[in-house]
């Protein structure tokens, strides 16, 4: 009676070969679009190999345990293929070591249990190859999922999330296929029932999360162009005042830098020598300021200002270091300096407009004493 209640397992395998397959067309089609974006091919072939993998195991019987082994490592393939699109789309190498672990589990785990059995190690009626196959598959989902929730990224996104929790999502089906080997319900597969169940409410949002993993990269993109000057890559104007709700609190510092003599060196060496002084503190000046979590603005024309948290304990030690550093480079055949401005936040302030006020009185009173240095 209960196994005439249960969904029929080839309808639901050919259900999710269908959904594969046409979420297998879709990346295809948006890879033949832009051949540079790697990432959708790789999934596009993680779609494929898995609706490949469902007829298989519609084809081969139970019994031909070694072509089952080869399509549980086609499963556990097709999961390891959109890890290797995540990496492509952010520039890194496509496979690392520790995906092969899943490639080999899973089948070796599938396989040496029915091997013992059919060479009389184990008796005929072990529940070890159906629990043997239920950890391969739930070793894929959970590396799988953690390397989408927890991998170093740049920017995770929404749909690294929905991904990760999704391919996290069949591992309790997984562990329900094994516990009812010992039930009543050991003569259904039931590994394959909860298997394609699972997948008529996961898959969809699987491949919707890859979906909208560029988008999301694609927007954020655009917005922190938005607030990036195009020339030195420091934060503009806007991009600065968000940094500034981050960073604000006693003991923060604003550093103003101003190029000395700036007109002169345009009117002497022309504005393409002027730009590559421009370009190269807004190289340096980012670079040194992340070090002690700070960000680099362009206030407009040759000045600039660093926002420091109050982490910064040297605040003047640190502005001595970037000025040091910065005579050091070599934009233009002709000697260059600046000078800069030091003021910290008091208690009481609520943004960095005052700092930034008194950070300016500083830059004068370094000019006026000889340029070429910082006052604060």
């Amino acid at each position: 009676m209960i196994m005439s209640t249960l969904p029929d397992v080839e309808t639901l395998r050919l259900c999710s070969m269908l959904a594969s397959a046409a979420f297998g067309l879709v990346f295809t089609m948006l890879w033949w679009r832009e051949r540079s974006a790697l990432h959708m091919l790789c999934w596009a072939a993680s779609s494929f190999l898995y609706a490949l993998t469902i007829i298989g195991f519609g084809i081969v019987g139970r019994d031909a345990f070694g072509l089952t082994s080869l399509l549980f490592g086609g499963l556990a393939s097709s999961n390891i293929l959109g890890v290797s699109g995540m990496r492509s789309l952010e520039g890194r190498s496509p496979f690392q070591w520790w995906m092969l672990l899943p490639i080999v589990a899973a089948p070796s785990l599938h396989g040496l249990p029915r091997l013992a059995i059919a060479t009389g190690h184990l008796p005929l009626n072990s529940v070890l190859p159906q629990i043997g196959d239920a950890v391969g598959l739930s070793l894929s989902m959970i590396l799988v999922g953690c390397a989408f929730l927890f991998g170093r990224t740049a920017y995770r996104t929404a749909g690294h999330r929905i991904v990760g929790c999704a391919q996290l999502a069949y591992v309790p089906a997984y562990a329900l296929s094994a516990a009812g080997e010992f039930g009543t319900l050991r003569d259904v597969e039931l590994l394959a029932l909860l298997g394609m169940l699972s997948d008529q409410l996961l898959l969809g949002i699987l491949n919707m999360g890859l979906l909208s993993i560029p988008i999301e990269r694609a927007q954020r993109d655009l917005r922190q162009a938005a607030l990036r000057d195009t020339l030195t890559g420091a934060w503009n104007r806007a991009g600065l005042h968000e940094q500034m709700g981050r960073l604000i609190e006693p003991g923060a510092s604003v550093l103003v830098i101003d190029i000395d003599h700036f007109k002169t060196i345009n009117d002497r060496h022309g504005h393409a020598a002027g730009d590559a002084i421009l370009a190269l503190i807004g190289r340096e000046a980012a670079l040194f300021a992340l070090e002690d979590g700070g960000e680099l603005g362009r206030l407009g024309g040759d000045e600039f200002a660093i926002l420091l948290p109050a982490s910064c304990e040297d605040a003047l030690g640190f502005a001595e270091g970037l000025r040091a550093r910065l005579a050091r480079k070599t934009a233009i055949d002709h000697d260059w300096s600046v000078s800069m401005g030091l003021a910290a936040v008091q208690p009481g302030e609520s943004d960095f407009e005052a700092a930034l006020h008194r950070a300016d009185i500083s830059l004068y009173r370094a000019k006026a004493h000889g340029r070429g240095r910082v006052a604060a």
